[in-house]
């Protein structure tokens, strides 16, 4: 059974990743708005889109950081 901590480590790991992910380029969100049925024709809505992401999931891993402490 894991601990609560190693579920944090682990989240934080992910994140980590998909924030890697969203910062090389824009595919990854691309394909999500597709999957999602979302029109990709506007490189500004992808963008804004991209940068939002990026920005939750650093704010998670600050949040989860805090907690951890």
């Amino acid at each position: 059974m894991q601990t609560k901590r190693e579920r944090q480590e682990g989240a934080i790991k992910r994140l980590e990743k998909t924030i890697a992910m969203h910062e090389a380029n824009a595919e990854l969100t691309i394909s999500i708005m597709e999957d999602k049925k979302m029109s990709t024709g506007s490189t500004d809505k992808v963008e804004s889109l991209r940068k939002s992401k990026i920005k939750r999931a650093q704010q998670t891993i600050e949040n989860t950081r805090k907690r951890m402490r």
